[in-house]
This record gives C-alpha cells, structure tokens and sequence, in this order.
C-alpha cells in the first residue's frame, strides 16, 4: 500500500464531515431566526421560511415558556418584492391567543426584512367591514391582503385582524409602490 492511499480517502470524507457540521450548525441557528424575525438580517438568496410557508409551528423555548403558531395572512406585491403578511399565536392548552403581526418583505424565496406591525383599533370603520381596495386620493391606495380570528387577552371573546397594504403611484414610473402596512382590530 502507497504511503498516499491514506490521504485521499480522508480528503474524499473531509468534504461530507464539513457538510455535516455546516447542516448542524445551521439546523441549530434556524430557530434562532425564526424566533426573532424582526432581527433577522440573511445572507442574500438564502430561503427563509417568512418567504415560502403557509404557516409553522414552534415549541417553546429558552426565554419562551409557550408554543407559538404562525399563521400566513396573504401576500402583495410592488415591484421585484413581495410582501408577506404574519400573525403570530401563543398556544394555552387548544386556545390560540393573538401574540403579535409582521410583514416579511421578500425577494423570491429570501428575506429581505421583517416588520411588526402594532394592530389599531378599527371598530365600526370601513377597515373592519370591506375587504374592497380603497383610495384616499387619486395616488395612495390601501388594498385588503387578509384576516384571521383570534382570542385576545384580556378580552372574553374573539376579536377579527384585518391587515391592509398601504401603496402610492409613483409619478415618475407610474407604478404603485409599497407605503406602509397596518394590521386593524375589530
């Protein structure tokens, strides 16, 4: 036997023994990111579950004693992104209770950046009763993207959130352009 022999069957699992360690060590930060979307900042063209999924669960964990689902709302798009809406629910036995909402602005499959959206009160206004496109001006629109139920605390009932795409026309390209994002409760 060559005194080479040995190294090329090492060269040859070095490769897979790094592949493992790299899938480890990623497989241990995913929870990390989805936990803290807001935070969130990935290496461009890595697919991020914000971008893809219709919705996941995650147990609880180190600083979080409960169970959280995450429900996709729907989608708009402007331009070469789109925009994801999220609602997030803590798990109490078989009730859901409303966490928090984001909008997770994607290019493709990969995160661009994730904001929470603080929901307003919106009883009574045309937020809470249409789901048709509404424009304030001839150059700013708001379109309905989606809504869900939810248990909220402290109330003894359900409450409705319905999140809302905020664009304007842009004079210069005459193509609609993300403004804001508004999450309402009714």
């Amino acid at each position: 036997m060559s005194p080479h022999h040995t190294l090329p069957m090492f060269r040859r699992r070095r490769p897979s023994t790094l592949l493992l360690v790299f899938g480890l060590a990623l497989g241990l930060a995913a929870p990390t990111l989805v936990a803290t979307p807001a935070s969130a900042r990935l290496a461009p063209r890595a697919a991020h579950i914000l971008c893809y999924a219709g919705g996941f669960s995650e147990p609880p964990g180190p600083g979080r004693p409960v169970a959280l689902t995450w429900s996709h709302i729907g989608s708009r798009s402007n331009g070469s992104y789109t925009y994801r809406y999220w609602m997030v629910q803590e798990v109490s036995g078989s009730t859901l209770y409303y966490r928090n909402s984001y909008v997770a602005k994607c290019s493709g499959d990969s995160l661009v950046s994730t904001t929470e959206i603080t929901p307003t009160d919106g009883f009574g206004t045309a937020a809470c009763t249409s789901t048709v496109d509404r424009y304030p001006t001839a150059s700013d629109a708001e379109r309905f993207v989606g809504g869900r139920t939810s248990w909220e605390r402290p109330f003894i009932t359900t409450r409705t959130f319905r999140y809302w795409h905020r664009e304007w026309l842009s004079v210069s390209t005459l193509q609609w352009v993300y403004g804001s994002s508004y999450v309402v409760r009714c």
